[in-house]
């Protein structure tokens, strides 16, 4: 106990594992940084804590209604912080560690302490951008390639406008070691899948369900990509993979294993995070719940250019989102002037007049016409005063689940436009995916509110110009939900009859 009464109290193992459940790579940060801590708290034997942590700001007017177990002298995450993850793979044997590879995953992880929640906002590494610093325009994953995670961060944050506070490169071999100090993982695996490359050292064989994966399973869930989504359905997997493994990371006996864990962090992690952010993300973890965290993918389109293939961002979608998710400026022109089918290559003098060619003329012409009075125009459009409309996916034998589902959002005023039986593969993870405009935080909050099955839904943001509905619901076949209370009267003749609750339907005004 310190001087002044108060309690220090050590985070629990997720919480340093995690970090706001970020990600593995921010877990391993965490244990490599703050290894020097624990050799000074007891797990060690010793107490010295003023060696470690910063000073605790003076409390001359302590809250004496709360008990010494309310107070911390963990530094908090007071403003957002924004990480670039960034997943890498080495260039073989006898090569260095992280140099001249590739970024095969990276992540934007915008943790915001004012709404307490934690946005994963994951960019496809085929995305078509200027490269920083006169390195031309290429896939966004050849930026740390050319300059390491530095000139990454410079790119994202020109290109898309976001600021970048720091960032986190894991090695995958390390990933893959991780796992093996862990144990097995159970991991709800969507869909059958096989694949064998021979290249990649990768004989892939999963079935459906829910599986108990060793570390080399969990590298072929995460890695795979042979399906007709390709690289953008392992990064849904790889999202999905972020909320499943945190089940393991709770359990007490990961503790025991921080010692080799921290080794792996030295030797497989590169980050410029210091130990004080790293406390910071730690003690934020704890007001983190599990229905607070957001996925998404940056908006856009498969495109074939010059016989390439690269993801074309949408830039009024784009920006849109990221503004939400990462609290980035809404700059459409800066993402269409910098990404997409456009933009000018100076390692293809004819590039100009090929990708106008090459790409649809949708992709070809916004750069042209993208503008935040263009996104503004359509957001206007989109919070008219129309009741919110809702579209109800559910697998095979779901039909009565999706039947209470949908009578009691109707219940609420609700528009649900259909119900659409969706492929098993499709419907395994209970989801509410924010895919209008005006389908913002609010909308979602206040859908979850009114039907109190969905609050532990997992939230995805895909934002479309033109989506079909607001918001699409997911039922997985465990979906439980009930159906609405029969309210009883009787008709003229004195006989009783059932019926629903009926309410005016929900609404929106324009909002910006």
């Amino acid at each position: 106990m310190s001087d002044n009464g108060k309690r220090f109290q050590l985070p629990s193992a997720p919480q340093i594992l995690l970090a706001t459940a970020v990600g593995v790579g921010i877990g391993l940060v965490a244990m490599g940084q703050l290894k020097n801590f624990y050799s000074h708290t007891p797990l060690s034997g010793k107490s010295n804590l003023a060696q470690t942590l910063p000073a605790a700001a003076p409390n001359s007017a302590p809250n004496k209604s709360k008990g010494l177990g309310d107070f911390s002298l963990w530094p908090k995450l007071e403003n957002r912080m924004n990480v670039l993850l960034m997943g890498v793979d080495s260039n073989g044997r006898d090569t260095e560690r992280f140099t001249g590879c590739r970024s095969d995953t990276m992540i934007i992880a915008s943790l915001d302490p004012e709404a307490k929640k934690v946005s994963l906002v994951s960019i496809p590494r085929d995305s078509r951008v200027r490269i920083a610093d006169n390195h031309g325009v290429d896939k966004i994953n050849s930026a740390h390639a050319f300059g390491g995670p530095e000139l990454a961060v410079k790119t994202v944050g020109e290109d898309f406008a976001v600021p970048i506070d720091h960032y986190i490169v894991i090695d995958t071999q390390g990933l893959k070691k991780v796992f093996e100090a862990l144990g097995p993982v159970e991991i709800l695996i969507e869909k059958p899948m096989h694949y064998r490359d021979r290249a990649g050292r990768l004989n892939i064989a999963l079935e459906p369900g829910i599986n108990k994966l060793d570390a080399a399973g969990l590298e072929e869930y995460v890695r795979y990509r042979h399906d007709a989504k390709g690289d953008i359905g392992r990064i849904e997997r790889q999202q999905w993979f972020l909320r499943q493994v945190k089940k393991k990371l709770e359990e007490p006996q990961v503790l025991l294993k921080l010692p080799e864990l921290c080794k792996l962090a030295e030797e497989y992690v590169r980050t410029d995070l210091t130990v004080e952010d790293m406390l910071k993300l730690a003690a934020f973890s704890k007001e983190i719940k599990p229905n607070k965290i957001q996925t998404a993918m940056l908006p856009g389109e498969p495109v074939t250019i010059s016989g390439g293939s690269y993801w074309v961002p949408s830039p009024e979608a784009s920006a849109l989102m990221l503004h939400r998710m990462t609290g980035a400026p809404q700059s459409v022109s800066v993402i269409a002037n910098n990404t997409g089918a456009t933009i000018h290559s100076r390692r293809n003098p004819r590039s100009d007049e090929a990708l106008a060619m090459d790409a649809s003329s949708d992709v070809a012409l916004a750069s042209d016409v993208a503008s935040n009075d263009s996104l503004a125009a359509q957001c206007a459009a989109a919070y008219s005063d129309k009741p919110v409309s809702i579209i109800l996916r559910y697998p095979k034998g779901c039909e009565e689940t999706a039947k209470n589902l949908e009578a009691r959002l109707k219940e609420k005023g609700y528009n649900v436009k259909y119900q659409q039986r969706g492929e098993l593969s499709e419907c395994q993870h209970e989801q509410v995916i924010a895919s209008s405009y005006r389908a913002d935080d609010d909308l979602v909050a206040k859908l979850k509110d009114s039907v109190a099955e969905l609050d532990n839904y997992a939230v995805v943001v895909h934002l479309e110009a033109r989506a079909c509905s607001d918001v699409t619901i997911v039922i997985s076949p465990n979906t439980i939900v009930a159906a609405p209370l029969v309210v009883t009267s009787t008709d003229d003749k004195g006989d009783e009859k059932g019926k629903t609750a009926a309410t005016e339907p929900v609404k929106l005004n324009t909002h910006n």
